[in-house]
């Protein structure tokens, strides 16, 4: 058995980078770049007005006297072709929001603080040079890092690579993950029949992983046969899988025949068994450039080994920076496990300026229940029989794909 943070250091050091490809834009949600898309042009483009109103010189209401009048040159709608006619003096232009602001003028008087004369208007205030203007390159200057490699791609991007003219991007393949699930007791059917479970976990990963950009496929159940589970590996391992992710059949009872199977096949088992709760069990191999990883089939187990193994590997695999915890107070007195990292089901909350983080009752790996309050997961570390009250500790939220900053 090894320390949660050896187990991590051997899965990062095992990665080999995925091959990259060129795609549309259109298609790079939830794709992760793999090299950096900079800015070829200014964004605006051109200065132009931020609201409807008047272009004016701030330089012209040095010379007069409350209420300023200026005459009217014209009109100016977003999209007409910039104007290079000249301004005399106390002259403007009515301008619409997004139009290109005169080369003279520099400010812009909203409509609302003027009153219409014919061809002129009448200001009560003198402006601010600057006001109400959106100057060339303000948003984006040409050659500035819109992205960089390991940034995983959200709506928000195809907007800044659309307004800057960006049609294609490159990113790392998606990663394939084949989900396989073992255990005569899973039924196959809506009807349970007697000593049978529903299948829990693989839906679980699969929705987890197809949210973290994956391209993830169920490969079917597994009974307790090692002939059927080898055939299975050896038909995977033919087509290039990236990842291979099993739930079940990792203990040390009589029918945990993952990792002898996995030996039969040549595989390297680089760990068996972490010191943490739960899914202290978990196996991780590497078949080639495959890798494995056998997870306990309780749900909580499953999802620890999803959250806290899998994704690590998943994020070096792209070159995604890995995540990094935060940091909360804790709520409740919290009994554990001697020398076990726990992970447990957890609420964290903001409150009077700082994060609190409340351990949930049933921490059982079996029990799902709790799952649906949990909105984090806390991280007790491996020293002590129990974290007090007011202690700060990590915590990590429940789903990486919902928080951009530390997403996968």
């Amino acid at each position: 058995m090894i320390l949660f943070k050896n187990a991590i250091e051997q899965i990062i050091a095992s990665v080999s980078a995925l091959t990259v490809e060129e795609i549309p834009i259109e298609r790079a949600v939830n794709r992760v770049l793999s090299s950096s898309v900079s800015s070829a042009e200014a964004l605006p483009p051109f200065t132009n007005s931020a609201m409807d109103g008047f272009a004016v010189s701030s330089r012209d209401f040095l010379n007069l006297s409350t209420p300023f009048q200026f005459r009217v040159n014209g009109i100016i709608a977003a999209g007409d072709a910039p104007i290079e006619r000249l301004n005399g003096p106390n002259e403007c232009w009515e301008i619409m929001t997004g139009a290109p602001v005169p080369a003279q003028c520099d400010t812009v008087i909203k409509v609302e603080e003027t009153k219409r004369d014919g061809d002129y208007i009448h200001i009560h205030r003198a402006p601010v040079a600057g006001e109400n203007i959106r100057n060339a390159g303000e948003d984006f200057r040409m050659g500035m890092p819109v992205a960089q490699p390991g940034t995983r791609l959200y709506p928000e991007h195809l907007m800044a690579f659309s307004a800057l003219g960006v049609r294609n991007v490159s990113v790392f393949r998606s990663p394939r993950v084949g989900v396989v699930s073992t255990g005569g007791e899973l039924a196959s059917n809506a009807a349970l029949g007697s000593g049978k479970i529903r299948n829990s976990t693989a839906p679980y990963l699969l929705a987890e992983l197809n949210a973290l950009g994956m391209e993830a496929h169920f490969l079917g159940v597994v009974a307790d046969e090692p002939k059927a589970f080898l055939k299975l590996m050896e038909e995977q391992l033919s087509q290039d899988v990236e990842v291979i992710l099993s739930t079940g059949a990792v203990s040390m009872g009589r029918y945990d025949f993952v990792a002898s199977a996995l030996r039969d096949l040549g595989a390297e088992i680089l760990f068996h068994k972490v010191a943490i709760r739960p899914g202290k069990p978990i196996l991780f191999a590497k078949m080639g450039k495959t890798a494995f990883f056998g997870v306990p089939g309780n749900p909580v187990s499953t999802a620890v080994g999803l959250r806290f193994f899998v994704e690590p590997y998943l994020r070096a695999l792209q070159g995604v920076l890995q995540e990094s915890p935060h940091r909360a107070i804790l709520e409740n007195d919290t009994k554990k496990p001697s020398g076990l990292r726990c992970f447990f089901k957890a609420k964290t909350s903001h409150e009077r300026s700082q994060q609190s983080v409340t351990i949930l009752k049933g921490q059982e790996s079996f029990r799902i229940a709790p799952f649906l309050t949990a909105n984090s997961w806390a991280i007790l570390p491996e020293d002590g029989v129990s974290v007090a009250k007011g202690s700060e500790i990590d915590f990590y939220p429940l789903h990486s794909w919902g928080h951009k900053e530390d997403s996968l």
